[in-house]
Order: C-alpha cells, then sequence, then structure tokens
C-alpha cells in the first residue's frame, strides 16, 4: 500500500495514471480495472498502447486521500487512518488522556520541513493535584506491537509544547507526533514508555498500556 502510494506520488503532477499493460488493441469499453479485487466503474483509456486511469479514481480506491494545491499546482496523495480511543496515561498526580491516534504518511505542521511518516496522538495532560509537578511526555517513546522502539523526540521534535511544570489544576492540550518508519498496515497496537513526573525530589511511576488501533 505505502508503496504504491509513493509511485502515485511519482506520477501525481499528471491527471491519469499509466498502467503499461500494453493492450492498445483492445477497446476501451473491453477493460475492467480491480482494485483489490473488487470492479471499480471508470473510463479506461489506450493511448500509445498503455492504459490510462484517473489518478484519483486509482488512489481513492487504494484508501488514499487525494488534494489539490491550485496555489502550487501540485497533486498530493496520502493514506491517513484515524482511530478514537479513551486511553489513560497516568504519572503521579498527572492524567494524560488520548482522544485520538492517526497515522498519517504525509504528516505536516509547522516544525516539518518536508511530509514525515507520523504517528499522531491528540491528548490532553491534566494535574489533578493542588501541588506543582514536572513532566516531559514528548522526551519519552513509545513501543509498537511490544515490540519495536520509537523515540517520540530524536534529533527533532514535531509535538506540541507539552512538557515541563504543570501548576496545580493546570490542563495542556495538543498533539504528540512520533516520527515512524514502519508500515501502518502492520501496526496493532501502541504503548507509551515514558520517565515519570517528579516533584524535584522524586520520580512517579507510569500507568500505562497497551492501546488497540481497531
Amino acid at each position: 500500500m505505502e508503496e504504491m502510494n509513493r509511485r502515485l506520488i511519482i506520477l501525481g503532477i499528471s491527471s491519469i495514471f499509466m498502467f503499461g499493460l500494453g493492450i492498445g488493441a483492445y477497446a476501451a469499453s473491453d477493460i475492467r480495472l480491480l482494485v483489490h479485487g473488487k470492479p471499480i466503474d471508470t473510463d479506461v483509456q489506450i493511448i500509445n498502447g498503455s492504459s490510462y486511469v484517473p489518478l484519483r479514481v486509482v488512489s481513492e480506491a487504494l484508501g488514499a486521500d487525494v488534494s489539490w494545491d491550485e496555489s502550487k499546482r501540485t497533486i498530493s496523495i496520502k493514506n491517513t487512518k484515524s482511530y478514537e480511543t479513551i486511553a489513560v496515561v497516568w504519572s503521579g498526580s498527572l492524567m494524560m488522556q488520548i482522544s485520538n491516534i492517526t497515522l498519517d504518511t504525509a504528516y505536516q505542521n509547522d516544525k516539518t520541513t518536508e511530509p514525515i511518516h507520523a504517528i499522531i496522538f491528540d491528548v490532553s495532560i491534566t494535574n489533578m493535584a493542588n501541588s506543582k509537578i514536572s513532566w516531559f511526555p514528548t522526551k519519552g517513546k513509545i513501543s509498537l506491537n511490544n515490540e519495536e522502539i520509537v523515540p517520540i523526540t530524536n534529533q527533532t521534535s514535531y509535538s506540541d509544547d507539552l512538557d515541563g511544570l504543570y501548576a496545580s489544576q493546570q490542563v495542556k492540550k495538543g498533539k504528540i507526533v512520533v516520527k515512524v518508519d514502519s508500515n501502518f498496515d502492520k501496526i496493532k497496537t501502541v504503548n507509551f514508555l515514558l520517565d515519570g513526573a517528579t516533584d524535584g525530589d522524586k520520580f512517579e511511576p507510569v500507568d500505562a498500556k497497551p492501546i488497540e488501533l481497531k
């Protein structure tokens, strides 16, 4: 799937996608387009012995999102999966609620110089106590399928500003963004591996459980 996305992006400046089947002798009405075995209702044109179909039709049939930027004269194709969740991670008096997890093959925000392959967590972190405490959740790691370990922040942080001191009852909301190289189709669970919150004297344990993507 991801390899197909990359090929489509390379060809995205045109409005049609060439399959190169070499069947120019057949009429267009004789040709059917199947994606994962499912017939797709679209026109297939034969040009100089090669078969062409609309780029958007093929991309969307493969589960990709297609967008057009008129100002840049650019077609963008990416694959995005989103999962709602009610997962919670605790460390001392700090509660991190995760409401949504997105797998994005071409994520961008104001910290990226180019699209990145990323997992995005929408979080809300609340200090439930009447005292101050510090936590640095974007400096930790995540595990994928309880096997692969990925740092949340490697050389560059793509996450929102969620680290540092939390005053009494303070709430911080934002996104934790993790750049990954894994095949999204194979990711079934994610889990946070974080250092605990601290009041300056001791670190609190972290209570986190694997989150199933379903």
